[in-house]
């Protein structure tokens, strides 16, 4: 009962509240799978378990049992995360979201820990520092890459042996990254379908050299 109404503890746990809020804040403004409450609820329950890994130890040791390591139920806080933090990763059409969102929830777990070890300044520099991470810098690099769109390429060809090679060289030349490729048949045709991320003066100059590529029927372009 004592722990209970200990100023200490409810500090800790209204700072983690305050902590998980500010960030899951900044996330319900941009729409992110993690919100307000999904980071609220990781930072005081990385709190919780950080407090009670550490009472458990100084208990044992304080009854001289020689398994007091504070660290050793804090530690399946970092599995769990990862088991969340995989959950909100999602992979569609060649393109990987959500990674941010899952490094946002690991961060802020930490922060979680270092409250509950009452290392309070390092949890607050660390909120900080990891708002203005998602706040500016997600907004200079919007910004930097407002103008890159991510595109969906279907290519209907003449089947020939050093199709792929051209057009592996045309990407080459014009400095983009493909190497994943989907064929099929149509008829006597082939069908190349392939997905990139580039900004729009590469997605034209690619279908134009896509076009004059010899025995290329048409280029079909989704954005």
């Amino acid at each position: 009962m004592a722990e209970f109404l200990a100023p200490d503890t409810w500090l800790k746990l209204a700072l983690a509240a305050a902590c998980g809020a500010a960030i899951g804040f900044e996330r319900e403004l941009h729409d992110k799978p993690a919100g307000l409450r999904t980071n609220m609820l990781i930072c005081i329950g990385s709190t919780l378990i950080t407090m009670v890994s550490i009472h458990i130890a100084l208990t044992y040791a304080e009854r001289q049992v020689n398994i007091a390591d504070p660290g050793r139920i804090a530690a399946q806080i970092v599995s769990g995360i990862g088991f969340l933090g995989a959950g909100t990763i999602i992979q569609a059409r060649g393109s990987v979201h959500g990674l941010t969102t899952a490094a946002t929830m690991w961060v802020l777990a930490g922060v979680g820990l270092a409250i509950g070890a009452g290392v309070y300044a390092l949890a607050l520099a660390t909120t900080l520092l990891l708002l203005a991470t998602l706040a500016a810098l997600g907004w200079l690099e919007g910004h930097l890459t407002a103008r890159r769109h991510f595109v969906y390429f279907r290519v209907l060809a003449e089947s020939r042996p050093s199709l792929i090679d051209d057009i592996g060289r045309i990407a080459e030349r014009d400095r983009i990254s493909l190497e994943d490729f989907d064929l099929k048949r149509r008829g006597s045709d082939l069908e190349i379908e392939f997905a990139l991320t580039l900004p729009a003066r590469k997605r034209d100059a690619l279908i134009e050299h896509l076009l004059d590529l010899e025995g290329v029927h048409g280029v079909r372009v989704n954005e």
